[in-house]
């Protein structure tokens, strides 16, 4: 018998999806606030492309504890988008999370968007939870990341994707809010999405805006909304990470990739982008002084430079 202090833990029928790479700790922790929902999912499938999985073990005692089925890939091909493309076509539950490896959702998320798709009906493709630590950046830095376009994250931002295709992300609102994409933490759709889009694997490593991408082509055909009634909250570790010039050239790649394949190739949005890059470079110059590290204002240079001279991807580990 459930005590009477307990709340009985719900199921579900749906699917969490975890990629990971070299996170061992950060991982043991996602998936602890996962066993821990008030609702359960039907199934965890966890696509690790570390050497070693270090602490499957524990990760499959604490699923066996929560009556949760796993199914851990290991060794798998390095990729986000490949690895999150595999565990897609390894489940079948209905609607699908993907979640990074360093993500801690609160008690009730899950239970929260389940009940925001029930509420939507068809009418919605995807949801996503809010952070627990909204962004709240100054009023002259969010004045400034509008005059350029190149987006950013504050509260009640237009969830746009903008002419150069930068996202308006909003960091919190007052209620539920419509999106044009989302950026991929703590994503969800529904199964049948997957039958049209899928996950870019041109994008290489951790595929910087590779969510952004595949969210933005779900948004032309479903609805998407962010729900401040789940709530999450993204570690944003550093571990496994590129440095800083390297992390730049490879973002802006990504970006002249992404801008030439979701957006129109008119004056209009080639001068957006270009516009754009302007006001990020000027962002990054201060951001590099402030944390005295050259490589971010220096990443928009070569990468301008290279893009402009039609390099295209860039593998950083390879390169």
């Amino acid at each position: 018998m459930t005590p009477a202090t307990e709340k009985p833990v719900g199921r579900a029928g749906s699917t969490f999806i975890v990629a990971t790479r070299n996170r061992p700790q950060e991982l043991l922790t996602t998936v602890r606030s996962l066993t821990a929902q008030s609702v359960l999912p039907a199934e965890l499938c966890i696509v690790d492309s570390s050497e070693r999985a270090s602490v499957r073990g524990e990760i499959e005692d604490l699923c066996v504890e929560a009556g949760l089925d796993l199914d851990y890939v290991h060794p798998a091909a390095r990729g986000l988008p490949r690895q999150r493309n595999l565990a897609l076509d390894r489940t079948s539950g209905d609607p699908v999370f993907l979640i990074d490896d360093d993500v801690y959702l609160d008690p009730t998320c899950h239970e929260a968007v389940l009940a925001e798709y029930d509420r939507w009906g068809d009418r919605v493709g995807g949801i996503r939870a809010a952070p627990m630590t909204p962004a709240r950046p100054p009023r002259l830095s969010v004045l400034w990341r509008k005059v350029f376009g190149i987006g950013g994250w504050w509260p009640e931002a237009s969830g746009r994707v903008r002419a150069g295709f930068w996202l308006e992300g909003t960091s919190e609102s007052a209620g539920v809010k419509k999106q044009e994409a989302f950026v991929g933490y703590f994503m969800s759709y529904r199964r049948p999405v997957f039958d049209v889009e899928r996950f870019d694997e041109a994008l290489s490593g951790y595929a910087s805006q590779e969510d952004i991408d595949f969210s933005y082509r779900v948004s032309r055909n479903w609805v998407l909304v962010q729900t401040p009634t789940a709530r999450c909250d993204h570690f944003k570790t550093g571990t496994d990470r590129l440095d800083s010039m390297k992390l730049e050239r490879m973002k802006l790649a990504n970006h002249f990739y992404l801008f030439r394949k979701n957006m129109p190739q008119d004056a209009r949005h080639l001068a957006a982008l270009w516009w754009g890059l302007c006001g990020l470079f000027v962002h990054n110059c201060v951001k590099a002084a402030a944390r005295r590290d050259p490589g971010l204002a220096a990443g928009i240079v070569v990468g301008a430079w290279e893009q402009a001279r039609g390099r295209g991807l860039i593998d950083p580990a390879s390169d």
